[in-house]
């Protein structure tokens, strides 16, 4: 039995529906029905987006040891972009558009490639593994191919290729677009990875930048490659599912963005799938869209049958900050007060974690409606005056676990700084932080059952904005927008872009630890039975302890990485592999 949690614009963090019952807890690695433990089949590794390895080989004791073991340059022309590459059965997985690489996972020699037609610009955040099959994304399609061969499987879409993007919009309005039409040019792109579970792929599509009319999380059949429902994240008109809670959040004819940049994670027992839905557009500019915009910057669990809403939760409201939910969601099994809880964690670029129960989607601790600064004078705009501030178990605001506000040297310029939720002004030149690309930026977290901690990682930096008027709305300037990324404007300020990794207890609600590094990346890490956590700092490869946070060990890299690393074990050795551009590197034992 499903029940409607009464939903107001003053009262959204309880915006829920209440989904009664009980399952036991997930299978680590559960989604592909042929995995073995020490491979790696999905982007996130497991139907739980946990990123958690049961591999021990490299663990507290032995870490210092880790060297690099093998790399591999893909062929000229080649890009894997900042996809995370898979591993099934010792065999290693990657593409770059359309063609598609299999690798000896223990020594990186090449076993096979090929080229799927047509050609394929995007990698997203790589591939996915199912009952024998790689489904691989491109700009707005997914290619299945066999495993063993690379060669295309022929009942998928046409020739391999499905054009999901393009088949989902005509799922929901059939007489809307003409044959030809392009999804790309209307502004979809598949940037997340593919999710595979039972038969069924689900994958999601963004850019809520380019002005679309609501992000598609789509459910495709694998074997045919046809669509077997399409959930809109801003729906549209009363035939989109959630049309009654959203109608009313938006002013307007205009209801755009909320794009989807990561995979979903599911729940087979409770029968539901997570998403993780963006920001609403234009980004900075929330005149023509008075109201909370629904369903943009929340969790939404849907049936994952029907691809209808049960719930959501909306971590920011009326974003004009660019500051989407990235990171997640990330399921995970606690117990709070002697009871069991069965939680979700997602991440924003506002460095908060937003932990919920995910059979209800009522935060497990308090996540308080606060006042935050409204006065502008940009034309139209209306801020929201309140915004979800998550507390701990202490009944104390949650610390951020990354930097909310610039840390500035030079007097004058730190009369510039504002604090987090600050609307823009015409005309006023400000310094805030996190940045616009700030924070948890597409990163995966991931979640140990040994120590109980997720693992979080978010930039510190700071970027200057101007806004002024263009037309009825408003533009980061000058140069739009002005990151202080040059060494003269950094020093100035005193700002130095570093990187936190921190360990957050969703059982009390609190950071155990954060430690911070120097530099910067968007890639998330991976953590294991051997108590190690595996993160990627430009030319650093950082092996911490993950109960402690202390740096077991690094190994420098070549070329800078800025993706998320995955582990696997292939004969009989555990490895830990990273990819980027045209490289992937392999690091283990000797």
């Amino acid at each position: 039995m499903h029940l409607f949690a009464k939903t107001t614009l003053t009262s959204l963090c309880a915006a829920a529906m209440l989904m009664a019952g009980g399952a036991p807890a997930l299978a680590q690695g559960a989604g592909s029905t042929d995995a073995r433990p020490g491979d790696w089949p999905l982007h996130n590794l497991d139907l739980r987006n946990s990123r958690f390895s049961q591999l021990t080989q490299i663990n507290t004791t032995t870490a210092g040891k880790v060297t690099i073991k093998w790399t591999y340059e893909l062929p000229k022309g080649a890009n894997i972009g900042t996809a995370t590459p898979l591993v099934v059965d010792g065999v290693m997985f990657l593409n770059s558009g359309s063609r598609l690489m299999a690798l000896d996972a223990a020594t990186g020699q090449l076993k096979w490639q090929n080229d799927v037609e047509p050609t394929l610009k995007s990698n997203g955040r790589g591939p996915a593994y199912g009952d024998g099959k790689i489904f691989a994304v491109g700009q707005d399609s997914l290619i299945a191919v066999d495993a063993k061969t690379g060669k295309p499987v022929e009942t998928f879409g046409k020739g391999g290729v499905a054009t999901v993007i393009k088949d989902a919009l005509d799922f929901k309005d059939p007489d809307k677009y003409t044959k030809d039409f392009d999804p790309e040019a209307v502004g979809y792109l598949i940037q997340s990875a593919p999710t595979y579970y039972n038969g069924t792929i689900y994958v999601g599509s963004a850019v809520a930048d380019s002005l679309i009319s609501g992000g598609l999380i789509v459910a495709v059949d694998a074997r045919t490659g046809r669509t077997k429902w399409v959930f809109r994240t801003v729906p549209q008109n009363p035939t989109d599912d959630g049309w009654e809670l959203a109608k009313d959040t938006w002013s307007g004819p205009l209801r755009q963005g909320g794009g989807i940049w990561t995979q979903p994670s599911i729940d087979p027992e409770l029968g539901l799938l997570y998403a993780n839905v963006s920001n609403p557009s234009p980004n900075y500019d929330g005149s023509s869209r008075k109201g909370v915009n629904l369903f943009t910057n929340s969790v939404v669990a849907l049936d994952l049958n029907t691809g209808k809403l049960k719930w959501h939760f909306q971590a920011i409201h009326h974003d004009i900050w660019d500051w989407d939910l990235m990171t997640g969601p990330t399921l995970f099994d606690i117990t709070v007060d002697g009871k069991p809880v069965k939680g979700l964690a997602s991440q924003a670029k506002t460095c908060y974690v937003y932990a919920l129960n995910r059979q209800t989607g009522e935060p497990i601790f308090p996540i308080v409606e606060t006042p935050v600064p409204t006065k502008t004078d940009l034309p139209g705009e209306q801020p929201w005056p309140t915004q979800p501030i998550p507390y701990s178990a202490r009944y104390v605001p949650q610390q951020p676990f990354c930097a909310t506000y610039p840390k500035i040297s030079d007097p004058e310029l730190a009369k510039l700084r504002r604090p987090s939720f600050h609307p823009w002004q015409v005309n006023e030149f400000v310094i805030t932080s996190p940045g616009l690309l700030g924070g948890p930026n597409r990163g995966s977290s991931s979640f140990s059952p040994r120590t109980g901690f997720l693992y979080v990682t978010g930039k510190n930096d700071a970027w200057s904005i101007k806004t002024k008027p263009v037309g009825n709305s408003i533009k980061p300037g000058p140069g739009s927008p002005g990151h202080f990324q040059s060494i003269g404007e950094q020093g100035k300020m005193g700002v130095t872009p570093s990187q936190n990794i921190g360990a957050f207890n969703p059982a009390t609600g609190e950071l155990v630890w954060v430690k911070e590094f120097p530099g910067t990346t968007n890639g998330g890490n991976l953590v294991t039975a051997g108590d190690v956590l595996f993160q990627a700092i430009l030319r650093d490869f950082l092996v911490l302890d993950a109960r402690t946070g202390a740096t077991l060990t690094k190994v420098a890299l070549k070329a800078p990485m800025v993706t998320t690393p995955l582990t696997y074990e292939a004969s009989g050795k555990q490895f830990v592999a990273i990819a980027q551009g045209n490289t992937v590197v392999a690091v283990g034992l000797p």
